[in-house]
């Protein structure tokens, strides 16, 4: 007799993305939701294309196992996604791959968790509704600042994690009472990482972040030393905007945009 999920799987209409997340969880296996779905709970109007899926690393294969039992096949990441993921397929490197069922367009993504750098617990994750656990705001925040830190100090790409943190910054305005929560490591990297215009800047603020978390150096002496390219392009606007009101020295300069 086939059970019940099956039974729900083999119909020809079309499957709520989020029927793999109910599959997993009754079967044990430790997940999170993660990617588009969450900033969309958070208040985002992103559209969600794939269900990200963050994975305990040890249950990882066992998830894609169970999967495959109830019918869903493995599918190709296609150019657009490859642009936003990390290098798959290195050693060491970022794991992920995607599924679908066949009577359904949807698309699942299942990542280890550690690449999320998501500790799965009580503490971290929260259920909004029975059955679906989702990260809590800041812990999804933090995780996105080291998921952007390991990428970043690698060399590998970060544009994924790098938009989520880009909206969660956007969300983290509609609620102040949570930035006096933030850790001082990480508000440094809010402070200063998108300021950034050159890897070496980036891995300086990496690098500072690591010592303010560490002890070795403290905030105020970290925002001492950290890379501005932002004052230094102000500057050169100011310059020639003074230039510009003063009639400058005759050479017509133009003021930088």
């Amino acid at each position: 007799m086939s059970s019940p999920i099956s039974a729900e799987f083999h119909r020809p209409a079309r499957i709520s993305p989020f029927v793999p997340v109910g599959i997993l969880e009754r079967v044990g296996i430790k997940l999170c939701i993660v990617g588009n779905a969450v900033v969309r709970l958070f208040g985002s109007d992103l559209v969600m294309a794939d269900l990200d899926l963050a994975i305990s690393d040890e249950q990882f294969d066992l998830a894609l196992s169970v999967l495959h039992d109830e019918g869903f096949r493995d599918v190709d990441f296609g150019p657009g996604h490859l642009v936003f993921l990390p290098v798959l397929g290195k050693p060491g490197g970022w794991v992920a791959c995607r599924l679908q069922f066949p009577s359904s367009p949807e698309y699942v993504v299942l990542s280890l968790a550690s690449c999320w750098n998501l500790e799965i617990n009580p503490d971290t994750t929260f259920y909004p509704c029975p059955g679906y656990r989702f990260p809590r705001f800041l812990a999804y925040l933090e995780a996105l600042i080291c998921t952007i830190d390991a990428l970043v100090s690698v060399g590998d790409n970060p544009s994924l994690p790098r938009y989520q943190y880009a909206i969660m910054m956007v969300l983290l305005e509609k609620r102040p009472e949570l930035e006096g929560m933030v850790s001082p490591g990480d508000q440094f990297f809010m402070d200063f990482f998108m300021k950034q215009r050159a890897r070496s800047g980036e891995l300086r603020v990496l690098e500072l972040r690591k010592g303010i978390m560490a002890g070795t150096i403290s905030v105020d002496a970290a925002r001492a030393v950290v890379p501005r390219p932002d004052l230094s392009r102000r500057r050169i606007k100011e310059k020639y905007l003074r230039q510009g009101m003063g009639g400058g020295n005759g050479q017509g300069s133009t003021p930088v945009a």
